[in-house]
This record gives C-alpha cells, sequence and structure tokens, in this order.
C-alpha cells in the first residue's frame, strides 16, 4: 500500500509521497518496562536514569481504543451501534520520540492531531488516508481523528494506529507503560545510568532494544492477529466479559473441537484447533501423551473465551483467547505467575506447530500456547525456560552516534537517516541488552 500524508502548506492540501517517510526506525531504540504499568515514581527514575546515560527518555502508552465509526469524504465506510466496537491497538508518544524515530513528516502529521495507521491495519481495514475514524473514550464519548499517513507497521507497535500524547489527551488518562530511550551513544552508559538511580535490569525491570534477536515466545502484533484470523467487533457484557459478536465467532470458531490421538477438548478458531491437532498428533507419537493432562486441560484449561486481558485496565485489550488463538492446558501445575512445569519437549512442539510459550512472558504463564502461524522452533534464543535446541547466531549491532542528514524537501527541515548497521558475532554471555529474555503478557 502507497503511504502517504496530507500536509497543509499555505492552506492548500499538498500529497508528500512514501520516499519522505521512512521503513524503518531512524535510530536503535531502547525502552524500560515491568510486567505491569510503570508508577510515577518509576518513570521519574527510569527517565532520570536514561537522561544520566547521555540519552534522552519518552514515556509511552499502550492503550486499546474503541473504534466504532469511519467515514470517506462525509460517507459511512462503516458504522457501528448499540454499544458495539472494534478494538485499535493503538501506540500512543511525545512528539520527540516520533521525530527521532521517524522523521519530520511523520512529526508534522502528528502535530495536526491526525493519527497514523499501519500498513497491515490499512489493508484489513480498507482505511485511506484523510479517512475520518470515530474514536471512544473510556466514558464512549465520540472523538473524530483523521488518518494523516499510512505507514509501516514498526512505527505503530505492530499494532493498528499512532497519536501523539497531547492528541490522546482528549481520549483520557492512560498508564504509562514503558519508556522508550533515543539519541543513544552508548548502551551500556543508559545501564549505567539507570544503576545509578536504582534501575537494575533483571528481575524488576526489562530491558528491550531495536537490535533484540528474534523470540521465539514473541507474540504478535494486534494488526497482524486481525489479518490472519480475522477482525471483530464487540462490547463489554458483565465484569472482564465481552460479548464477541456471531458474525465473527460463527464463521471462525470450531465450536466442541473434540482431537484425536491426545483427547482434549475445546473451542478455538478453525485455523489454530487444525495446529493443535497437527502438535497433539505429534507429541503422541513422541511418547509424550502423559505429559498432556487431559483431565486437568478440558475442565480448567481451554481456547476460546470472550474477555478482556486480565491484566487490562482501563483502555484494555480483548485477550488473545477472544480471537480463540490461545489454548491453556495443565493449568494447575502452570498458574500465571509460577514457575512453569511444562515438559520442554512438549514446548518446543507446539512451537514447531506455530505457537509462542507463556512460560517466557512476563510474568510467566507456563499454561499458555498462542498461536503465530509460523514455525518459532528452530530460532536460537537464550529463553529463560524451554530455550530452543538451536544455536544462536550472530547479532547486528547498531553503531551508535552515527547519523546522516537528508536533503530538506518543502515540509521538512531535515530527517535523521538510520544508524550504519554492522554485523559481529556475539556469544550468549556477552550480550549487553538485557538478563531477561521474556515477552509481555497477552493473556
Amino acid at each position: 500500500m502507497t503511504a502517504l500524508v496530507l500536509s497543509v502548506i499555505s492552506s492548500r492540501a499538498t500529497a508528500i509521497g512514501p520516499s519522505e517517510l521512512p521503513t524503518m526506525g531512524l535510530e536503535p531504540t531502547m525502552s524500560v518496562s515491568t510486567a505491569s504499568n510503570l508508577t510515577p515514581q518509576e518513570v521519574k527514575k527510569i527517565s532520570a536514569g536514561a537522561v544520566a546515560g547521555g540519552a534522552t527518555p519518552h514515556s509511552v502508552k499502550f492503550p486499546t481504543i474503541s473504534l466504532t465509526a469511519q467515514t470517506r469524504a462525509g460517507k459511512d465506510v462503516f458504522r457501528l451501534g448499540e454499544g458495539w466496537r472494534i478494538p485499535m491497538a493503538t501506540m500512543v508518544v511525545p512528539l520527540g520520540y516520533v521525530r527521532a524515530t521517524g522523521g519530520d513528516a511523520m512529526t508534522e502529521v502528528l502535530a495536526r492531531g491526525q493519527v497514523l495507521m499501519g500498513e497491515t491495519s490499512a489493508k484489513v481495514r480498507g482505511t485511506q488516508v484523510g479517512d475520518v475514524l470515530t474514536l471512544r473514550d473510556r466514558k464512549f464519548w465520540m472523538h473524530p481523528f483523521t488518518v494523516g499517513a499510512i505507514v509501516a507497521d514498526e512505527f505503530v507497535d505492530w499494532g493498528d494506529l499512532l497519536m501523539s500524547s497531547s492528541a490522546a489527551a482528549s481520549l483520557g488518562e492512560m498508564p504509562v507503560a514503558q519508556i522508550a530511550i533515543t539519541d543513544i551513544d552508548s548502551p551500556a552508559s543508559v545501564l549505567a545510568g539507570l544503576k545509578k538511580h536504582g534501575i537494575t535490569i533483571g528481575t524488576v525491570y526489562r530491558l528491550r532494544t531495536s537490535w533484540d534477536r528474534e523470540n521465539p515466545d514473541g507474540t504478535l502484533g494486534t494488526a497482524t492477529t486481525k489479518k490472519l484470523l480475522g477482525e471483530f467487533s464487540y462490547r463489554p457484557t458483565v465484569g472482564s466479559s465481552i460479548l464477541v459478536a456471531n458474525s465473527w465467532t460463527s464463521s471462525n470458531i470450531a465450536w466442541k473441537m473434540r482431537y484425536t490421538d491426545i483427547k482434549l477438548g475445546n473451542n478455538c478458531h478453525q485455523i489454530v484447533a487444525t495446529a493443535i491437532q497437527g502438535a497433539l498428533t505429534e507429541i503422541k507419537n513422541a511418547g509424550l501423551s502423559r505429559f498432556v493432562d487431559t483431565r486437568n486441560s478440558n475442565r480448567y484449561g481451554g481456547c476460546f473465551v470472550g474477555r478482556y486481558n486480565r491484566l487490562a485496565g482501563n483502555f484494555g485489550a480483548p485477550s488473545r483467547h477472544a480471537w480463540g488463538m490461545a489454548i491453556d492446558i495443565n493449568t494447575d501445575t502452570n498458574p500465571q505467575g509460577g514457575v512453569p512445569q511444562m515438559n520442554c519437549s512438549v514446548v518446543r512442539i507446539f512451537r514447531k506447530w506455530g505457537f509462542a510459550w507463556g512460560g517466557n512472558f512476563w510474568p510467566a504463564d507456563g499454561m499458555h500456547f498462542e498461536y503465530v502461524g509460523e514455525r518459532r522452533d528452530q530460532l536460537g534464543y537464550p529463553s529463560r525456560y524451554c530455550p530452543n535446541r538451536a544455536p544462536l547466531l550472530a547479532m547486528t549491532l547498531p553503531q551508535f552516534g552515527t547519523t546522516t542528514s537528508v536533503p530538506a524537501s518543502t515540509t521538512t527541515t531535515s530527517t535523521t537517516m538510520p544508524a550504519t548497521y554492522t554485523t559481529v558475532s556475539v556469544s550468549s554471555t556477552t550480550t549487553t541488552t538485557s538478563t531477561s529474555t521474556t515477552t509481555a503478557p497477552i493473556t
């Protein structure tokens, strides 16, 4: 899809071509988070540590915002009523972060109060630049936002939308999920600055970098999930429960599925059920059936459940169980937050059949297997629990502090190009990115 930006120059609308928009981040980044949202005190300490390390901190939020209508040239593309809404995974950032990672053209769009939409989400929705989205705040009041550009998925964190902190303020208070760090001269200096302010990476605080290895237990972004399994509308019911539209469930959920070889039974997405059957057959053929507790899993486990993520607050996301893409087994020995007890050979077979495992989420969720649609058993990664039997390949690390400016266009003054990247060999004992290798929980 061609990405365009509408820019106003002397009150005249001008289309900015895709060459103005980068396809990848313009500089390497780091981020610090915990297993839950950051407290105001933690935001201050992490930010102070980043500054002490010679870098720039940015507060980042990840609300899921309700979409109820989309119009084009004043006419409805779609409109929902009676409390129905479509979940839109949104990244909320200050303009300084966007300028550092996406350049001036993206920044100018957000500065006008417009939003950026990721390429995959735009394809799923059939969205065009200039479309107006009706987004809802936590009181379900309407707020119109214009799509000012369609950008590479990286810039929306593989979700749906990116908006500025000032624009998002109209939707209500949102917790800070992480501190993103730009303008990095030395990762070691940043880590030293964080430690000086009481932020030690490991048990409580997690560090991620833009140059991390691919994690076999990393989950899909919401937009990719929609593309793979379909987009649904829903409305809240009681407590954390939601009602997923029957138009989606009737076409996608395999009701009362009974698997052969290992006698599990559940309601899963049809695509996911096929992969589960493949995994269970291989587990049986490998003589590992005893490691799947069918009695417990059929009574307390399951797959499709219409509810929010258990860790969701205001602007929370529907659980991945609401897509029928996550299966829980052996729940009594693998509670969320506990040390996983799942047999590692079973874990690796599920990875082979296209699942990420929750045992390396943060907090750990050893009962949870989540469909990702691609093999994950051949990725070398220093997982804390059940690492793959695959070698750790050389990492590609950026050279920090190296930037290049490109000529200014009619709408930008300068754009920072990506730092030069070079491939170097790094052993698992010398990586400087993090001592934590887990992924965020999406349960």
